[in-house]
């Protein structure tokens, strides 16, 4: 199966013409261009594997701890046809890239200002809480976006730059994170796209992302891995026990490496 470059990638004049605002981060070319123990794979629906994961932050903000689960041997998807509709799950962590798709007939449910499941939604709001008490500031460029809505930006792009650059920048309808609601593209106020790196916003994160549930999911170096280039600006949930895991493990070790997918 191709594997997509990039997620998403493209020029904001492509996301216009769909009407979704803020859907894409090209890569930056001017200012804003862009385990043992035995393993269970599941298809089921997004809210119970969250769940399955680990805690969502309290109230009070502090994400709860538990002991993180051990990596183990990988299983096999073997979701077919309709089968799709229900996503991919390893360890309580739904997995999607180009090798587990999703089907058109997943529809999370979503809430909030930046678009995400609840669970991830309430994840989210402490994690900017906590940034802002530290002086920082995040704007979510892109969050949800539907298999439809995936479509028609790969038509869109098909359409306005050929086939090279939309193969090469744009996944494939089914293999994008976004339709699982648990994935968010972040920006600061003084830096987005491959410039958010840079930022004190974006060093904050790598510090306490996963204190809250998240990780950088396409790290530098992993394209080989994740079939997805270096996306500083993408961040997913995945629970706060699977994310203190992930990161207790490296700072660039990947989903895939974690649950023995590579």
């Amino acid at each position: 199966m191709r594997r997509p470059v990039g997620d998403w990638l493209v020029p904001v004049a492509a996301v216009a013409v769909l009407g979704v605002a803020g859907c894409a981060q090209a890569p930056v070319a001017g200012p804003d261009v862009p385990p043992p123990t035995t393993r269970v794979a599941t298809s089921v629906d997004s809210s119970a594997a969250i769940r399955t994961a680990s805690p969502s932050p309290s109230a009070s903000g502090t994400p709860a701890a538990t002991p993180p689960t051990t990596p183990s041997v990988p299983p096999k998807d073997t979701r077919r046809g309709k089968g799709l509709n229900r996503p991919f799950v390893v360890d309580g962590v739904i997995v999607v890239s180009a090798e587990h798709r999703l089907g058109a007939g997943y529809r999370p449910k979503v809430t909030g200002p930046a678009r995400l499941t609840p669970t991830a939604a309430k994840a989210y709001a402490a994690l900017t809480k906590a940034l802002r008490k530290a002086g920082g500031a995040l704007h979510v460029v892109s969050s949800y976006r539907s298999h439809a809505q995936q479509q028609a930006l790969y038509n869109s792009s098909l359409r306005r730059y050929g086939r090279a650059y939309t193969v090469k920048y744009v996944a494939l309808p089914g293999t994008s994170e976004h339709q699982t609601g648990l994935a968010v593209d972040l920006r600061s106020p003084s830096g987005r796209g491959t410039t958010f790196d840079k930022t004190k916003e974006w060093r904050w994160l790598r510090s306490h992302a996963q204190d809250y549930g998240f990780v950088l999911r396409y790290p530098k170096g992993a394209t080989k891995i994740t079939g997805i280039g270096y996306e500083p600006w993408h961040w997913r949930y995945v629970g706060v026990s699977q994310a203190r895991a992930i990161r207790a493990l490296g700072a660039n070790v990947t989903l895939e490496q974690y649950l023995g997918l590579d």
